[in-house]
């Protein structure tokens, strides 16, 4: 039988169909046999078992958009997405579940590529930016009129405003919001040049302007993408060149408990007799600030939505500290489920910080924060104050705190604190942790047990004396009788 037209689907083997059968023992299935039937059965089984862990992987990165495997020869992507222009969902709602098949073949480069475009259309869901193309309409995109020829003629800067104008339909205008604007969408859109209608060379402009095989290339392409979507652009070959893999952040030391003690004295030193003393952060103000982002794992803007008052509350006995975002207009994660313990509760005397000495706080947020980094910087301290943030999580580590509770004390999912901070576990980190966890619980039990046996042979030594001593009134006693 032709391997062209065989598929594979159909299938039996000892009375076991071929789907019934567990993927992961592909090289079981007709092991001894060599002809193109049986070839083409274990390599569907084998692709089958690479999508299973491929949307395993997936799932740990809590990435809801999985690969299918349509055919024998291909590959789609299945998840909730906004219905397609003239669908509807299940009860009116404005989502429905898909299978779209965006042509990748049933090879292990087809999977990569499938996981690749599963990530890209989950985080434009995440982002509110997705929109539905030619690319992902197939042969639907004939019967549908989109929107393609809507931006023609308007110069890039016109482009820019209305797309800023759709991104407020879905945020809200408070300080996390432009902060997302600023940092993630215009940050980039203003290398286009302004002046110029949408084109090629206009997007050349801008990607020449970043360095390959760095994070700003790599979130220029994203945000490209999606601009160009929204003007109704669906060739993405130009910015497609330019594409570069999302490098890894570089490994950086994280300060040890007797740096960050040394670091909250530098920081203290006394200020020049030249500065003004009018507007400016005294050295206590700075290592109270110093020792609450040391002690807590604050990130720096999460330091002025601190509730001081529940902080001083006399029946915090724990010393927890609460966030209040509306002081800052939002954190980055919002309140904490829990309430957030000092891992060296000791730190609370050391560092004083029951007296309140809050840095000099005028300007916006963005401009306090700054201030600390320049601060660390000029104080010569050796690390920067979200460094005290990654020590925080590795003495978690360290003492043995459940992850899931780390989590929870950073204003994490188990997920992203797992892929952020395991990083930083460096072998120096690692080899400490194994002396603290392994060698030190061994020591102790074996000094304990040591110990017990000390214990056990006193006990068994005065049993033995008692023993003689009533051994020895039993003599006399019975020696009486006899006299008697």
């Amino acid at each position: 039988m032709p391997a062209i037209t065989f598929d594979p689907r159909t299938s039996e083997w000892d009375g076991t169909l071929i789907d019934k059968w567990e993927p992961s023992k592909w090289k079981q299935w007709k092991a001894k046999q060599t002809d193109e039937s049986a070839k083409v059965e274990r390599e569907y089984l084998r692709i089958k078992q690479s999508v299973q862990q491929a949307n395993a992987a997936l799932s740990l990165d809590r990435i809801k958009i999985k690969l299918k495997l349509t055919s024998p020869k291909s590959i789609a992507l299945q998840g909730t997405f906004p219905c397609k222009p003239g669908d509807v969902g299940k009860q009116g709602s404005p989502n429905k579940q898909y299978t779209i098949s965006c042509g990748f073949a049933a090879n292990d480069a087809g999977v990569k590529m499938a996981v690749l475009k599963a990530r890209e259309l989950d985080l434009s869901l995440i982002t509110k930016q997705f929109q539905w193309t030619p690319e992902l309409l197939g042969k639907q995109a004939q019967k549908i009129e989109l929107p393609t020829q809507k931006n023609s003629g308007k110069l890039i800067g016109e482009l820019i405003q209305e797309y800023e104008r759709e991104f407020w339909k879905t945020h809200e205008q408070n300080r996390r919001g432009i902060r997302t604007w600023e940092t993630h969408y215009i940050r980039h859109l203003k290398k286009l040049p302004y002046d110029l209608p949408m084109s090629a060379q206009a997007l050349e402009i801008a990607l020449e302007k970043t360095k390959p095989n760095t994070s700003a290339r790599f979130f220029m392409v994203w945000q490209l993408k999606k601009f160009c979507e929204f003007c109704g652009i669906d060739d993405f070959k130009t910015i497609y060149a330019y594409a570069t893999p999302k490098p890894h952040p570089a490994i950086r030391k994280v300060p040890s408990d007797e740096e960050i003690i040394q670091g909250f004295n530098k920081i203290g030193l006394p200020l020049s007799v030249y500065t003004s003393k009018e507007n400016t952060t005294q050295p206590e103000q700075w290592q109270w600030a110093y020792g609450m982002l040391a002690t807590y794992g604050l990130r720096p803007h999460e330091l002025f939505a601190v509730d001081i008052e529940a902080f001083l509350e006399p029946k915090n006995t724990f010393h927890l500290v609460s966030l209040n975002p509306s002081l800052t207009e939002g954190t980055k994660t919002g309140e904490r489920s829990c309430g957030i313990p000092p891992l060296h509760p000791h730190w609370v005397d050391l560092f004083k910080l029951k007296n309140i000495r809050f840095p000099y706080n005028e300007g916006k947020l963005n401009n306090k924060t700054a201030k600390l980094y320049i601060k660390f910087r000029n104080a010569d301290i050796g690390f920067r104050p979200y460094d005290l943030r990654h020590a925080y999580a590795i003495r978690g580590h360290r003492l043995r705190v459940p992850i899931k509770t780390m989590a929870d004390y950073m204003g994490h999912t188990v997920q992203e604190h797992t892929k952020s901070y395991q990083r930083w576990m460096n072998e120096d980190t690692n080899l400490e942790i194994y002396k603290e966890v392994v060698i030190h619980r061994q020591g102790t039990s074996k000094e304990a047990m040591k110990e017990r046996i000390h214990e056990l042979e006193a006990e068994n030594l005065a049993l033995k004396a008692e023993n003689a001593t009533l051994r020895g009134l039993l003599v006399q006693h019975q020696l009486g009788e006899l006299l008697s």
